[in-house]
């Protein structure tokens, strides 16, 4: 897609005169360019414009010019994040996934050299050889220490930074549905027990219209990277992450290291696929051997450490590891996915590219079942009655409204039961407080919003600038401007201090002080114009 710009004009609400150091041309290197900054667009919520509006007013006092770039959702996974596109900055959300309350993903897939996700192109090869290391630390004690070494490391460092961390929300309609409840520390619409599985209807109306956006690229989920949460409510994973940041049994009910690269695991007995056919350890070894074989790239991060598997007996089967994996239990079981391998395993053509849609296949085990995908307007999901923990209603349909106006106008309606997403929390609270038969209910998460900084190229590749910029950022201003109120400033590092024992409180916390930042940037030699734009040093 093609990015809209709007320009942010030089000096706008930034006092640059108070500023500005005149200085002599021949003092001076080259000025600063003007830089791209890249958020959400609109199809996520205003929130994303407002916090690089704010951000971008105050480091503008820095003598520096932007030019806001919206980009849609999905582009800006496939391009930016996972792409290698990121130009110069950008500022935008990684959800509270339930298999992030692991520090891996923070240290190692947002940060490791070559790591898929690791869109800033930072690579620090001793940073990146700590953070792998980290995780074959079975010892628990030792692998925190390790953890909070690395985040000094990557602190001293700072090649990106969090600026706040996400309250999600749910707004939805009591009159229709009670036991709603909150999945913290995971947003809704990245978990499934919380409150989809906990919910139950108080009217013969049996259907949970979630109003929503699209987010879905396909029902495969060897492919799938922006609706993980949604396509497993269709594919059972092994494991779940729960409200108490626990893994939890879920397809299957035990495992245990019996060395330290081999993983004994036994699934749940009476388990069938929507089809009818039984789920059993050949199924579980199948997809697995497959995903190994295959190495999807929406998958990459999380199964780099797979070597294998193989069968004990119908329901029992071993997971080999190429090194040890503290992180194995929290991290893959959760995320890991059983496919029908008797839909599957005569296919001929390329698997990750298999439209399962078109093929009739998308079937799992989970507790619902694939009914309708129309495009830009529904999803629709028949619920499961045989699953081992079945929705008490008959299925959730999706509504894919798109902008926040048409949510809440679901909402108000009565076309939606229950809002998660796009709608801004402070609208959905507004929402509840306006309309009797509306509830509300906040969901404190580690879902940070990241500033980052293309680290290949000036001026982010000099440490100075990269500090100067990171005393120059407002998150007291983006929590409550950017997000009304509806985030918190984030931590120091890169690990959110919602993770406890993980979070390195020993990191010093850096207050926002543009005139400290300015003259960091000072002492390292840039230089300002007689109109306060900002100059590299002088070469």
């Amino acid at each position: 897609m093609t990015a809209i710009v709007r320009r942010l004009p030089f000096g706008l609400a930034t006092g640059l005169v108070a500023f500005a150091v005149p200085a002599l041309a021949q003092d001076l290197g080259e000025p600063v360019p003007e830089l791209k900054i890249a958020y959400y667009a609109a199809d996520m919520g205003p929130m994303y414009e407002q916090s690089a509006r704010v951000l971008s007013e105050e480091w503008a006092k820095l003598g520096l010019r932007f030019q806001m770039q919206p980009v849609q959702f999905s582009s800006f996974i496939s391009n930016i994040m996972v792409g290698g596109g990121l130009e110069d900055m950008a500022v935008f959300t990684v959800g509270a996934d339930p298999d992030r309350v692991d520090p891996t993903y923070w240290l190692h897939d947002l940060g490791a050299c070559g790591a898929r996700r690791n869109g800033a192109k930072w690579c620090d090869e001793a940073y990146t050889a700590s953070v792998k290391q980290q995780r074959e630390l079975v010892n628990q004690e030792e692998r925190v220490a390790a953890v909070h070494a690395a985040q000094q490391h990557f602190y001293d460092t700072m090649p990106w930074w969090p600026a706040t961390n996400t309250v999600y929300g749910m707004v939805w309609n009591s009159a229709k549905w009670e036991n709603v409840t909150s999945p913290e520390p995971v947003a809704a619409h990245e978990g499934l027990i919380d409150p989809w599985l906990s919910a139950r209807p108080l009217t013969d109306d049996r259907w949970l219209d979630w109003a929503h956006y699209e987010d879905v690229t396909t029902y495969n989920p060897l492919t799938e990277e922006g609706a993980v949460g949604w396509l497993r409510f269709v594919y059972d994973t092994f494991a779940k992450n729960n409200s108490e940041g626990q893994t939890i049994p879920w397809a299957a009910t035990s495992w245990e290291f019996t060395d330290p690269t081999t993983v004994k695991i036994t699934l749940r007995e009476g388990m069938t696929f929507h089809d009818g056919e039984p789920v059993t350890a050949d199924d579980a070894v199948f997809t697995l051997s497959k995903v190994v074989e295959l190495q999807p790239p929406a998958m990459s991060s999380r199964i780099a450490n797979l070597a294998g598997a193989e069968k004990v007996d119908d329901l029992t089967f071993n997971v080999k590891l190429k090194a040890p994996d503290a992180t194995f239990i929290t991290t893959v079981l959760p995320y890991a996915f059983i496919l029908p391998e008797h839909l599957w395993a005569d296919y001929t053509g390329d698997m990750v590219a298999r439209d399962v849609i078109a093929d009739g296949v998308a079937i799992g085990s989970g507790p619902f079942k694939f009914k309708t995908w129309r495009v830009n307007e529904v999803h629709e999901l028949d619920a499961n009655a045989t699953h081992f923990n079945a929705p008490e209603y008959d299925g959730v349909r999706r509504l894919a409204l798109g902008q926040a106006d048409a949510i809440r106008s679901a909402m108000l309606s009565g076309q939606g039961d229950i809002a998660t997403m796009v709608l801004p929390v402070a609208s959905m609270s507004d929402l509840a407080e306006q309309n009797a038969d509306l509830d509300f209910l906040e969901i404190p998460s580690h879902g940070s919003m990241l500033i980052w900084l293309n680290n290949e190229k000036e001026p982010f590749t000099n440490p100075a600038f990269r500090k100067a910029l990171r005393m120059a950022t407002a998150k007291e201003r983006a929590a409550v401007e950017g997000w009304l109120g509806f985030a918190v400033p984030a931590g120091e590092g890169p690990v959110p201090k919602q993770l406890g024992m993980w979070y390195n409180q020993d990191l010093p916390e850096i207050g926002f002080d543009i005139e400290a930042a300015r003259a960091a940037l000072a002492e390292a030699g840039f230089g300002w114009d007689a109109q306060g734009a900002l100059h590299y040093p002088k070469q």
